[in-house]
Order: C-alpha cells, then sequence, then structure tokens
C-alpha cells in the first residue's frame, strides 16, 4: 500500500533525477552484463536518494523501485560468492562490499520511512502504512547479517540495535505477525530467524551446513516464541534479548543469578528443539525425511550431525569452559589431508618399497597460537598465504622448528578483512602416522593417503582413520601400510564427516 499523506512544509514533486520515469530510465540504462558496475553505480544512487528529503509516498515509492532492480541483480552478484573461502581478497572482497552496501543502502532508507514519520501522525491511522517499509527495514537488515555470517565475519555495527528497534515498533503496533505481501513475511518472521541463526553459531558452520540452517528455518523457525521477559530465570531452552545492546543476546543459562530487566524479551526455543528431537529420531529408525518436513538429505549422517548440534546450540545450556594457557608460540600449519600426510612422511621416512608416490608437502604457512585448552587451539594466521580453510578441514600444528605435530579439525572461522584470519581447532588424538589405503592386494587402483590414528580419547581410545568422503567401499576389510608395516582393518562407524574428510572409527580385520 502507497503512503498517501504528505509531510506539511515539503516540496510535492521528487528531485528530477528521482521522478519515476527518470530513474525507470536511468535504472534501463545500467549495465546488464556487468552486475559489479551495475551495484556500484546504484549503491551512489541510493546514497544520495537517502540524503534527500521527500514526502513519505514517493520515498516509498522511489524505494520499491530501487528493490526491484537490486532484487534482480543479487543473484549474478551471489554467485560470485558461491565458492569463496576466507580470508576474501581482490574481487570476491570487493563483491561482498557491494553486496554489503546495497543491503545497508536499502535499510537505511526504509528505515528513514518509518522513524520520520511525526508521532502525531500515527493516532491517525496512518502506522498499516509504515508496515511495508518496516519489514522490509528489517528484512535488508537480516541479510546485511547473513552475508556477513556466511562469510565469517563479525556482525556490522548497529545492526542487531536497528533490528531491535524496528521489531520493539512493530511489536508496540500490534502488526509484528501481520504479513507484507510479495514476499508474504512478517517482522516477527524476520527477527526470529535472524536470532535463531546467530544463536546456531555461524562461525562454526560450514558453508553448506549454513545453507541447510537457514533453509530448516525457513521451515521451522515458528517453532521458537518471543514473548516478554518473565520474573523467573530457570527458563528452559531461553534466550535473554535485550534491545538497548547492539547483540543478538545471550543463553538465559549463562546468565545465572542475572535478573531480567524491564523491557527485555525471551526467545524460548524448548519447542524447536523437542521438534528437532523428534524429527533426528524418527529419521534415523527409517522414515522417510519428506514425511516429517525435511529434504532427501536428512537421512544422510552429516544433516543429521547438523541437527545434533542446532539442539545443543537452541538449548542454550551452560558450557564447562576449559582451562586456558594465554601464549602466543609461533607455529607452522599444512591444511588438508594429504599436505598433512606428506609433512608427517617428511617428519618419519616410509620405509623403502612403500606403494605410495613420495612427493614433498607444500611449505607451511605461519600462524601463532592465541590460547590453548585441554581440547585444541584458538589459532591466528601471520605470514605465508594458506590453502583455502573450511569448517571441517584437517590441519597439522607444529611448533617452529621443533615439536612433535598435532593433527587438528577446523571447528569455527572468523574473518573480518583479508589480513584478519583466526581458527579454533579440536585436537584428534596424541598419534597420528601417514598410511595407505588398499582394499585387497588384488585391488589394481593407486593407494590412498590416510592417516592412522592408533587411539582416539573421545572414541574410548579405539584406533580411527581420517580418509578422504566416500573412500572405503562398504564394510569390506581393507588393508593399511605405513612406516610400522601392514595391518588390516575393518571399518565401523563413521565418527564425523564433512565436506572434506571422513573420521571413520576401525577394528581389527581379523581379533585374535
Amino acid at each position: 500500500m502507497l503512503m498517501n499523506f504528505i509531510a506539511p512544509g515539503r516540496e510535492s514533486l521528487p528531485p528530477p533525477e528521482f521522478a519515476p520515469e527518470q530513474l525507470r530510465e536511468w535504472l534501463s540504462a545500467l549495465p546488464q552484463h556487468d552486475a559489479a558496475a551495475a551495484a556500484g553505480a546504484l549503491i551512489e544512487r541510493i546514497i544520495t536518494f537517502n540524503r534527500t528529503d521527500l514526502q513519505a509516498r514517493a520515498r516509498l515509492r522511489t524505494l520499491e523501485m530501487f528493490r526491484d532492480h537490486v532484487d534482480g541483480l543479487l543473484p549474478h552478484l551471489e554467485r560470485r560468492l558461491q565458492d569463496a573461502v576466507p580470508p576474501l581478497a581482490g574481487a570476491l572482497r570487493h563483491v561482498a562490499y557491494l553486496m554489503e552496501k546495497l543491503f545497508k543502502e536499502l535499510a537505511a532508507g526504509y528505515s528513514r520511512t518509518v522513524f520520520e514519520v511525526p508521532k502525531t501522525w500515527l493516532s491517525m491511522g496512518y502506522r498499516s502504512q509504515l508496515h511495508v517499509p518496516l519489514v522490509r527495514a528489517m528484512e535488508y537488515h537480516a541479510r546485511r547479517l547473513a552475508l556477513a555470517q556466511q562469510l565469517y565475519a563479525r556482525s556490522p555495527g548497529a545492526v542487531w540495535a536497528d533490528l531491535h528497534r524496528l521489531y520493539h515498533l512493530a511489536r508496540e503496533w500490534r502488526m509484528d505477525a501481520e504479513n507484507i505481501e510479495l514476499p508474504a513475511i512478517s517482522a516477527l518472521d524476520i527477527y526470529r530467524t535472524a536470532l535463531l541463526l546467530a544463536f546456531a553459531q555461524p562461525s562454526k558452520l560450514s558453508r553448506t551446513d549454513f545453507i541447510r540452517v537457514q533453509s530448516y528455518l525457513a521451515s521451522h523457525a515458528q517453532f521458537a516464541e518471543i514473548t516478554p521477559a518473565r520474573t523467573m530465570t530457570d527458563v528452559a531452552c531461553a534466550f535473554a534479548i535485550d534491545h538497548r545492546r547492539d547483540k543478538p543476546g545471550v543463553a538465559l543459562a549463562k546468565r545465572k543469578g542475572i535478573a531480567l530487566e524491564n523491557g527485555e524479551m525471551l526467545l524460548i526455543t524448548a519447542p524447536l528443539v523437542e521438534r528437532i528431537e523428534t524429527q533426528l529420531a524418527r529419521v534415523r529408525s527409517g522414515i522417510s525425511p519428506t514425511s516429517l518436513g525435511l529434504p532427501d538429505e536428512a537421512a544422510t549422517l552429516s544433516y543429521q550431525e547438523l541437527l545434533q548440534r542446532l539442539m545443543v546450540s537452541w538449548r542454550g545450556e551452560r558450557a564447562a569452559r576449559a582451562t586456558r594457557t594465554q601464549f602466543h608460540p609461533r607455529i607452522e600449519v599444512w591444511v588438508g589431508l594429504r599436505e598433512i600426510w606428506r609433512a608427517l612422511r617428511a617428519e618419519s621416512p616410509a620405509e623403502n618399497g612403500s606403494a605410495a608416490a613420495e612427493a614433498s608437502a607444500a611449505p607451511p604457512s605461519e600462524w601463532i597460537v592465541l590460547n590453548e585448552s585441554s581440547r585444541g587451539f584458538a589459532l591466528r594466521h601471520m605470514s605465508r598465504t594458506p590453502p583455502p580453510i573450511h569448517v571441517g578441514e584437517l590441519v597439522a600444528l607444529k611448533p617452529r622448528g621443533r615439536g612433535a605435530m598435532f593433527v587438528c579439525l577446523v571447528r569455527w572461522i572468523q574473518s573480518d578483512n583479508p589480513e584478519h584470519l583466526e581458527v579454533g581447532v579440536q585436537q584428534l588424538a596424541p598419534i597420528a602416522v601417514p598410511a595407505v589405503y588398499r582394499l585387497s592386494e588384488a585391488d589394481g587402483g593407486a593407494p590412498e593417503p590416510v592417516l592412522f590414528f592408533p587411539q582416539m580419547p573421545t572414541q574410548r581410545k579405539a584406533p580411527a582413520i581420517a580418509v578422504s568422503p566416500d573412500q572405503l567401499r562398504g564394510d569390506s576389510p581393507f588393508s593399511l601400510r605405513h612406516r610400522r608395516g601392514r595391518v588390516d582393518l575393518r571399518p565401523g562407524r563413521i565418527i564425523e564427516k564433512t565436506s572434506s574428510i571422513e573420521l571413520i572409527e576401525v577394528w581389527a580385520a581379523n581379533p585374535a
């Protein structure tokens, strides 16, 4: 619905460059085969527009014209970032900047439409006409957040503060749950989904899992509830949201002993957690995922592991924090199963006659240890460009010039600019042995490098191997050759599967 009120004392017509016909002509002249150039021109024009005084009706009409063109342009930019890995630099970083700036300026334009309306007019029936710009502003703020999360960057400043403010307005006007058209979405939908995505700990999600969480929330976010804070502080599966702070909120369990203040809200996730728990149990019992409102891939181990992690994240329980030693030694880091395998072979050369082709490992990159706990390390990149790093990737750490290697799995990533890359890694086992895998002596295929862990502390000290995804075939016995000889094994359960590796429990093929 277009607003029909006119601000007193303002020009009745927009400046020529923002008149509908002239703007439509300008938009049609933008380069169609250069999305980045078109985005840059749009950003400059929207910035100028946001600084121009216009009637509310003309402002909204012009914003909708900009929005239609931006939404047609964004898929071209998004495809450029589809396989991007941190830290972003060069052309990819410029694309991310253009997308973020488009979201920011559109959010600012719609927000201005809402906030500049005189309060005296709100009692005259104009609130409903502010519904569309309010939801649009929230939509673009939420897209800014999702872009930063997907690229492992910190949230842009003031975004959460603006989202809280807009949602509270929608709630005050009793239109928070009302849908607008095209798309049919409400302020509550946007706000609740943004909060749940933030509490899903996106820095710990791979790109694939991030998209899976977004898809899951599109169908199931309604099982979470936003309600005014109650006096009790022992609510299970709850997050406290303080609209005065530029943060999403905090799990209520982590605020033990701190009373809820007037104006705070609670996000209650218990029904959502129960829903996931039920879905997970039924999928594992053999029920079709689609009958449970899940995609077909929910039958895979990786999707089920994601649901398990989401249950933990959305319970918001207070986790025990491991003691950390604060020191900053420099270390060398190798990335990826094959490079780690080569580096370990160089540390302890294989016996002559090995079936695997020898190759020297690529030079390691240099990092510092920000802190260390009993479970792993937080690292910051210092020099020598590392290969692409994903959540779920294998890395090996070694103090410069001495000491053994630690083989770890990347659990979280943060990167705010091309010079900044931090990762959190979990140590897998105290000993990693480079080996080669062959299904049988009669197998004519080339042997594949694997890492053999004689003991996995987190798996009752059972042995395990790290292998490329889908490398092992069924539960057939296989043999490993390493520097200590040959061992015949049988695969057990898959401990964890990522886009880079499978971690599989193994047992002796012919136990004594």
